[in-house]
C-alpha cells in the first residue's frame, strides 16, 4: 500500500488568516485599526491571535469577507497600496505555515512571530545581528571568540526584547537594556562587554543603505572599569599541586586541574589550552603555536619555553595535551577544586594566566621577557603584572618588621 505523506502533513493542522478590526474602537473620524487574525487548529485544540498591521481605514469601507479595503473615494491613491500590504502580510504567514507543514511540524503563534521577525532582518535587530555575525565570521572579519561573544549578546537582546526594531533603538532603549542586564546580576564589565558588542553591530548596521541607526545609540557612553587581577600566591599553588598529586579527584576534575596548573606555569590562554597538542612541541623545552586570539584577523605565532613542572601535567597517551569538558563546565569545576583545596579566591580559567604573570614577575622580574612569553602586542597590557610584583615586594619588606614590635 502506498503511503501518502502529503495527506498526513496537511491533516496535522489547519491554518488561515483574515482581516480583522475591533468594532468597539472606532475613532471620531470613523476609522479603525486593522489587524491580521491568525487561526491555527489541530485536533481538539486551536489558537487565535490578532496582529496589528499599523494601518487605519474607514470602518464602512472594509470588506471583511474578502479581507480587502474598498476605495474611500473615486481614484483613491492609497487603497491599492494598503491592499498590497495586507496581501503581502498574509502571504508571509502562509509561507511560514507551508514551511512547517512540509517539515511535518505544527507551528504555535509564538513560532510564527519569531519566524516573521527573522524573515525581515532589515527591520529586526535580533535577526540582522544573527545574520551579520555569521557573515562577518565567514568573511574572517571577526575572530571565533568575537563571533561567540556577539551570539551571547544577541541572546541577551532576544531575552530582553525579541521584536525590537532598529527605529526603536535609541539612548533610552540602551539605558533600559543596560538596566535589564544589571537586574539579571551581570557584573559591571560583563554589562560593558554586552553594550560594546551592541554598539559595534549597530555601527555595522548603520553602514547599510536601507538601515538607519540613531547616532545616540552608536555613541552611547560605555565606560570600562579596571578590575583587580586575581592570581594565586605560592602557598595556594602548593595546595593545588598537593591535590593534583594525591590522585583523589575524579578523572574529569583531575584533567581540569592539570590544565589549570599547566596555564599557571606556561601562561597559555584557555582557548589555547583546548587546542594544545603534541604537534606544538618544537623541542623538549619549547612550544610553538599560533594563538587562537585574533587568529582570523592577525594570526600571531609565538614560541615559549616550557618549565619542567608544566610537563608533569601533559597527557602522555593522547595527542591532545588535555581531555576537557566545555569551558562553562571547566570554570564550574575550578570552583569545586578551590573549595577542595581550601582556596577562597574565585577561580576561573583567566586566573591561571594571571598566576603565571605573578610567578614570573616575582621570580624573574623581566617585564619585556614576560610580554613576549604572554604574546602581548603592547607593553601596557603587561604592566598589570608589574603592579603584582610591587605588591609582592611590599609583602616581603613588611616581614622585616616582624619580631621588632
Amino acid at each position: 500500500m502506498k503511503y501518502n505523506s502529503t495527506a498526513k502533513t496537511e491533516a496535522m493542522f489547519k491554518f488561515s488568516t483574515k482581516l480583522f478590526f475591533n468594532k468597539n474602537k472606532i475613532t471620531r473620524l470613523g476609522e479603525v485599526a486593522l489587524y491580521l487574525e491568525i487561526y491555527i487548529s489541530t485536533k481538539g485544540n486551536y489558537a487565535r491571535e490578532r496582529l496589528p498591521l499599523d494601518l487605519r481605514w474607514p470602518v464602512d469601507r472594509i470588506d471583511l469577507q474578502n479581507s480587502t479595503l474598498l476605495p474611500r473615494m473615486r481614484d483613491d491613491q492609497d487603497v491599492n497600496d494598503y491592499n498590497m500590504i495586507i496581501l503581502s502580510e498574509r502571504a508571509k504567514h502562509n509561507e511560514i505555515a507551508k514551511m512547517y507543514r512540509l517539515s511535518n511540524r505544527i507551528p504555535t503563534v509564538k513560532d510564527l512571530k519569531r519566524e516573521l521577525i527573522f524573515a525581515d532582518s532589515k527591520k529586526s535587530v535580533v535577526a540582522y545581528f544573527e545574520f551579520r555575525r555569521k557573515e562577518l565570521y565567514r568573511m574572517r572579519a571577526i575572530s571565533y571568540q568575537t563571533y561567540k561573544n556577539y551570539g551571547t549578546t544577541n541572546g541577551r537582546i532576544e531575552e530582553f526584547q525579541l521584536d525590537v526594531r532598529f527605529d526603536q533603538v535609541n539612548k533610552k532603549w540602551m539605558d533600559k537594556f543596560k538596566a535589564y542586564l544589571k537586574a539579571k546580576g551581570n557584573a559591571h564589565n560583563t554589562v560593558w562587554t554586552r553594550l560594546k558588542d551592541v554598539k559595534a553591530l549597530l555601527k555595522v548596521a548603520n553602514d547599510e543603505t536601507t538601515i538607519y541607526v540613531d547616532p545616540a545609540a552608536i555613541e552611547y557612553e560605555n565606560r570600562y572599569t579596571e578590575t583587580p587581577t586575581t592570581f594565586l600566591n605560592r602557598d595556594e599553588i602548593r595546595e593545588l599541586l598537593t591535590l593534583v598529586r594525591s590522585n583523589t579527584l575524579k578523572d574529569e576534575d583531575q584533567n581540569v586541574l592539570k590544565a589549570f596548573l599547566f596555564s599557571c606555569f606556561t601562561s597559555l590562554r584557555i582557548s589555547d589550552i583546548y587546542e594544545a597538542n603534541q604537534g606544538w612541541m618544537l623541542s623538549e623545552n619549547f612550544l610553538m603555536f599560533t594563538m587562537v586570539k585574533n587568529r582570523q584577523k592577525k594570526p600571531k605565532k609565538i614560541k615559549i619555553p616550557i618549565a619542567s613542572i608544566a610537563k608533569e601535567f601533559i597527557s602522555t597517551t593522547l595527542n591532545q595535551f588535555f581531555k576537557l569538558p566545555t569551558q562553562q563546565e571547566y570554570n564550574r569545576t575550578l570552583k569545586d577544586i578551590a573549595i577542595a583545596a581550601g582556596i577562597k579566591k574565585n577561580l576561573t580559567s583567566h586566573v591561571g594566566r594571571h598566576t603565571f604573570g605573578y610567578i614570573f614577575m616575582t621570580s624573574v622580574g623581566d617585564i619585556y621577557a614576560l610580554k613576549e612569553i604572554m604574546g602581548h602586542s603592547k607593553i601596557e597590557t603587561t604592566q598589570r603584572y608589574a603592579h603584582l610584583d610591587e605588591d609582592y615586594k611590599l609583602e616581603q619588606v613588611m616581614k622585616i618588621g616582624v619580631g621588632f614590635v
